[in-house]
């Protein structure tokens, strides 16, 4: 069964892009990140987790506990 995100907390909010490399983070509400060549962005702190990008072009690193 799929877990909501909203029954969870978010501890670290971040992607690591798939075409420049770069790992990017968004630590507050509105931290709206790109990664250096533009293919991929982050958001929403520890609050939410927002993509932005074509999925394939990006790998999860984020941390959730229940």
């Amino acid at each position: 069964m799929k877990e909501k995100v909203k029954d969870m907390k978010i501890i670290v909010n971040k992607i690591k892009c798939k075409k420049c490399g770069d790992v990017i983070e968004s630590k507050s509400v509105h931290d709206f990140k790109f990664c250096k060549c533009g293919a991929v962005a982050v958001d929403g702190g520890q609050d939410y987790l927002k993509r932005c990008g074509n999925r394939e072009d990006w790998e999860e690193l984020s941390e959730v506990e229940r």
